[in-house]
């Protein structure tokens, strides 16, 4: 779907809070400022090194849904990252790419904003946006995106991503949760790019909070967690963030963002449940009251990322 930028953020969180802890004796010399970090996760190069094929995925029923081919191409990932188009062989992205293509155009793949398939925790399995890529060929200081999910509960309009930082060297461990808002667009409305909706699959999404923790230095538990959270700055001059459902079943998602970038889920728990709405706006208010909120954030790094982004992250005033 879209913002999952934002652990390239949390890096520059964790580096700056590493450079400060009693446990960091010798890591002085990669303290970072925050836009320096942003930047460096942004441009990291290294592709995974480690893949196998994933299982295919049954119905409940016990049947092989349509999508199951598709699911049993995407490889397994280091730490349990999603797969991208430069992390895995060029025969596979076109493999997969291709079997996402004609899933999509099955003639029975409309009105799926309003499914009740939609709503449940969606794993990100493939993507080839900008966002997830720069993400998973690498970090700074040996942390890789691990497994990231995106649980939707379309009854009460809400939706959150949340990534997993993890660190071959045991640096840190580290957890980002963005929490918005989903809804229904409009029909017949032009996305970032110029597509129409004219199909219903279309939903709009809203921003509400992105909260950063970080729970270990060095093997050593954080208590409390420490948290920061962005509040974002709507800017009303970029289009509303806006993805297309272009394939939806049982067991897996097929997603094209504003910019037309692939995202592939499979439906798939995380253990974790959704924040409640009581539970979101506490996070807001006790965040701000206690000084950790920061309002806007600065969108030149990412100005060759996915359109959302542009809506997302913007300067605070000086």
């Amino acid at each position: 779907m879209v913002t999952f930028t934002t652990p390239g953020l949390l890096i520059a969180f964790v580096i700056v809070r590493i450079s400060r802890s009693p446990f960091a004796s010798g890591l002085n010399s990669f303290a970072l400022s925050r836009r320096e970090a942003i930047g460096a996760a942004a441009g990291f190069g290294g592709a995974a090194s480690a893949w196998a094929v994933a299982p295919a995925a049954p119905r409940v029923d016990g049947s092989v849904a349509a999508s199951s081919p598709l699911l049993a191409l995407i490889p397994r990932m280091e730490f349990g990252a999603p797969a991208t188009n430069v992390t895995i062989p060029a025969d596979l992205v076109r493999a997969i790419e291709a079997g996402a293509a004609a899933l999509e155009r099955r003639s029975d793949m409309f009105g799926l904003a309003s499914s009740p398939k939609l709503s449940g925790s969606w794993r990100l399995l493939y993507s080839n946006g900008a966002e997830i890529v720069q993400l998973a060929k690498g970090l700074p200081l040996g942390f890789s995106l691990g497994p990231t999910y995106q649980p939707l509960d379309t009854a009460t309009g809400r939706f959150e991503n949340r990534g997993n930082l993890m660190n071959r060297f045991n640096l840190a461990k580290l957890q980002t949760n963005v929490v918005g808002d989903v809804k229904v667009a409009q029909a017949g409305t032009l996305n970032a790019v110029g597509v129409r909706n004219d199909r219903g699959n279309r939903v709009d999404v809203d921003f509400r909070v992105i909260s950063f923790e970080l729970d270990e230095i060095l093997g050593t538990a954080v208590e409390p967690a420490l948290r920061k959270t962005l509040i974002p700055r709507v800017d009303p001059g970029v289009a509303q963030p806006a993805n297309d459902i272009t394939y939806l079943d049982e067991t897996a998602r097929i997603v094209r963002g504003g910019d037309g970038a692939l995202f592939i889920f499979r439906r798939e728990e995380s253990g974790v449940p959704m924040l409640t709405g009581e539970e979101r706006e506490a996070l807001a208010r006790r965040e701000k009251s206690a000084g950790d909120a920061a309002v806007g954030v600065g969108a030149e790094r990412f100005k060759d990322a996915a359109p959302e982004l542009k809506f997302l992250f913007k300067d605070s005033p000086k």
